[in-house]
């Protein structure tokens, strides 16, 4: 068994300095990370960081503004490489929509279309979708209801879903995931979405460089911290809710 994080950036270049020692530290501390990525070309810069690192999983994805920018050939291009090549990940992430950094509807409409293919393209080959979404909740979530009555696929992770409380029942019904980040240590949101969706719908998250609380740089050795946050607030011990994390990985992947 081991701790989980599904969605840090180890590409990021807070890790240069000292990244060898955090690939050896997430070895001895039996952390497994899905390390996702925004576009085509940082997710081949990626592969290479991390080729000889099982612990480490590195996911192609394509950020809302990154599928803004992509030509339809470019796109078309991603899809089919990532077909030809499905052995080399286990899920696809991150993907989404985000209407915070992005107003032009036009631009909503091309990330909506390139969202759809990539949860289509996670339904042919069986894997699992990590979905960003800011200021796109409900679309995501209504987006997620379609394609969960019509093919009963259900391998979604919400990261660090912040969207309105109201949703939550909806996130419930469908019975995909969420996964938690290290700010549940003091965001009363968070707290509620733990406290709100059935312990089976959780999966843990670090974002990392970013969403440390006390603002230093995150990485996934701050995972154990979160564990212990669920299982307080679920009123669980550490390895009950060391063991039921870990099944949710497992049934999330596979």
């Amino acid at each position: 068994m081991a701790f989980v994080d599904v969605h840090a950036h180890l590409d990021f270049k807070d890790f240069d300095q000292d990244r060898a020692e955090l690939i050896k530290k997430l070895k001895e501390n039996n952390i497994i990370t899905l390390s996702n990525t925004l576009n085509p070309t940082n997710y081949e810069y990626t592969k290479a960081l991390y080729e000889n690192c099982d612990h480490i999983h590195v996911l192609p994805g394509l950020y809302p503004q990154d599928a803004e920018k992509l030509t339809n050939k470019e796109f078309e291009s991603y899809i089919s490489y990532l077909k030809e090549h499905e052995s080399d990940f286990m899920a696809i992430g991150e993907v989404g929509l985000d209407r915070y950094n992005t107003e032009d509807p036009k631009l909503w409409e091309i990330q909506e279309q390139r969202f759809k293919a990539l949860i289509e393209l996670g339904i042919e080959l069986d894997k699992p979708l990590i979905i960003h979404t800011r200021k796109a909740e409900e679309r995501v979530i209504e987006i997620l209801e379609q394609y969960v009555q019509d093919t009963g696929f259900k391998k979604f992770d919400l990261h660090c879903f912040s969207g309105k409380k109201k949703l939550i029942p909806r996130i419930k019904a469908l019975g995909i995931y969420c996964s938690i980040p290290l700010i549940v240590l003091n965001t009363q949101s968070f707290q509620l979405l733990v406290e709100e969706l059935p312990v089976r719908q959780l999966l843990v998250e670090t974002d990392s460089p970013f969403l440390n609380p006390s603002k230093e740089r995150n990485s996934p050795l701050n995972i154990p911290q979160i564990y212990a946050k669920i299982a307080e607030i679920k009123g669980l011990n550490q390895k009950e809710i060391e063991s039921i994390l870990y099944r949710n990985f497992q049934k999330f992947i596979l």
